[in-house]
């Protein structure tokens, strides 16, 4: 399997490291020669100097026999002149590019099959922008991914040291939980950012975020349980008219919440106040203390900083918090920030080229299971997989399965019925079954042995 990278910015970095992880040959054409000489010592792949849009590098990085192709540096024309090039020298199976500028949204005929044949267009913003509407979508919390068509919602909650669950251990909240009439099942523990695939001895402790398995349901019954249920958001601040901002505040006009949007620019206030219906634009110069209580901030259910600079996105966050906002969410674009941000009293942290990552990595898992979800701060993978007769999952306790210590089955869709089971010990997969795996980077390998069934990764 061999894979082209164009561009080794942050995305380009992250896909190719997690690829050669896996023994994957990767090329990678990066214009930075500084950049490059890093990169041959860092990662184990070709890494080539020069320009995406050059014939001749393309060459050299065996265009010719590559079987997919991701061209994702800062410049769409590149991009997109890559993707040409490449798809003029060979037939690759899958292309993907990364393209920012709205206006190609509106000539979507030039990236179908008789043209130049891209299989997925990645925006960063975007994928920002679904991160966050996943987390407004279950009040209260950190971060939050859907699966199974929506059916199954994993979301990550802080534990405080006020939380019934603080010292329990998970098989005396499950007893608690089933006597209480519910059922669900806690997944994962992010703690001091190392996550742990738990057992049942295994206690909660303060400052825990735990992963709990949720249906498509308000789940108010099962927060309140852990003590982390908050009502649904009604009323959200936006700090920054960026192109994130602005897909926020549209999505949310679909939900009738009311929006406030706060923007420095004046002629940008004017084009977002034209394209928004419902969203009430504030034309602010700069942010301060007075001008969040003035805009009774702490009235919000939740303010999001989504300006081009990350450092007022994390000092506005912060400051909304101190004047009582319940949930805080900041954008930003230094991957090395985000645990330093969440450490220090933000609620969420999202970047937008961790969001694409992991959009490009469900693409290209697509071909050997239903989806795969990367969670935007932790090293881990949501997976979805149908149980197939061959596999060791089927037709015995989930407890007699010899199943990777870094991986759990975290939800079962009864086939055929589309009823969702938190599994048990002694919960029996049928199949046909959809099973939802959460598991640890890197146990993917682990993890196909015992579904023994023989799919290739593109």
């Amino acid at each position: 399997m061999s894979v082209l990278i164009i561009g080794a910015g942050e995305v380009g970095f992250m896909i190719a490291r997690r690829l050669t992880e896996e023994n994957i040959d990767v090329y990678i054409v990066e214009k930075d020669e500084a950049k490059v000489n890093k990169l041959s010592q860092m990662i184990d792949a070709q890494v080539i100097w020069g320009s995406g849009s050059s014939i001749k590098t393309l060459k050299k990085a065996n265009v010719e026999h590559a079987e997919m192709l991701i061209a994702v540096t800062d410049s769409d024309e590149v991009n997109l002149v890559a993707a040409f090039i490449a798809g003029s020298f060979t037939d690759i199976p899958a292309k993907i590019v990364r393209i920012r500028n709205k206006e190609y949204e509106s000539s979507r005929k030039i990236f179908e099959e008789e043209y130049l044949d891209i299989d997925l267009i990645i925006n960063p913003e975007q994928e920002a922008a679904n991160t966050i509407m996943n987390i407004i979508d279950i009040p209260g919390s950190q971060d939050a991914v859907q699966v199974a068509g929506g059916r199954i919602r994993l979301g990550g909650f802080r534990i405080g040291p006020n939380s019934p669950l603080v010292y329990k251990s998970l098989q005396e909240i499950s007893t608690s939980s089933t006597t209480n009439g519910m059922n669900f099942l806690i997944a994962a523990i992010l703690r001091q950012m190392n996550l742990l695939i738990p057992k049942g001895g295994d206690k909660i402790l303060p400052g825990d975020r735990v992963y709990v398995v949720l249906d498509q349901g308000d789940n108010r019954e099962i927060l309140t349980f852990m003590g982390a249920y908050r009502k649904p958001m009604q009323n959200i601040m936006i700090y920054g008219g960026s192109i994130t901002g602005e897909m926020l505040a549209s999505a949310l006009e679909h939900r009738n919440v009311s929006v406030k949007l706060i923007e420095h620019d004046e002629k940008r206030c004017i084009d977002l106040s034209e394209r928004l219906s419902r969203t009430t634009v504030l034309n602010i110069p700069a942010m301060n203390r007075d001008l969040l209580e003035a805009e009774r901030v702490s009235n919000q259910d939740v303010f999001i900083a989504v300006s081009g600079d990350e450092e007022a996105n994390i000092l506005s966050s912060l400051l909304a918090k101190r004047i009582g906002c319940p949930h805080v969410v900041s954008q930003v674009m230094n991957s090395d920030y985000v645990p330093l941000v969440s450490d220090i009293g933000v609620d969420v942290v999202v970047n937008p080229r961790m969001a694409a990552v992991a959009k490009i990595l469900q693409f290209i898992r697509k071909g050997r299971i239903f989806s795969m979800t990367s969670l935007s701060d932790i090293e881990a993978e949501v997976l979805e997989v149908e149980a197939m007769e061959t596999s060791d999952l089927v037709e015995r306790p989930i407890k007699d399965i010899k199943w990777p210590k870094d991986a759990i089955i975290a939800g079962v869709i009864r086939g055929g019925e589309g009823k969702v089971i938190a599994p048990k010990g002694d919960t029996v997969i049928d199949p046909g079954d959809r099973v939802i795996i959460f598991a640890k980077r890197g146990t993917m390998p682990k993890v196909e042995k015992v579904l023994s069934v023989k799919l290739n990764y593109f």
